[in-house]
């Protein structure tokens, strides 16, 4: 359950850190969702493991899903 839960946080735990050096900005959804997966994870450890990494998937499409939306945010333009 570690590697299910841990692999996920730690990518999105990258990505954000490439995103700040690269762009100078961080999306708030990646830290979310990190936050979301550390903290669901003492129940993940009491349900089937499919159950586990549906749950991990569906914390993922989310960010996969916020992202699209953040990048046409006018409010949000892209640095130069």
């Amino acid at each position: 359950m570690v590697l299910v839960v841990g692999c996920p946080v730690l990518f999105l735990l990258g990505r954000t850190r490439f995103e700040y050096e690269v762009f100078g900005r961080v999306s708030p959804s990646r830290w979310i969702a990190a936050a979301a997966l550390v903290l669901l994870f003492p129940l993940l450890l009491h349900v089937a493991s499919l159950l586990s990494a549906t749950a991990v998937m569906v914390v993922l499409g989310a960010v996969a899903a916020a992202d699209p939306r953040r990048a046409t945010d006018p409010s949000n333009p892209a640095p130069l």
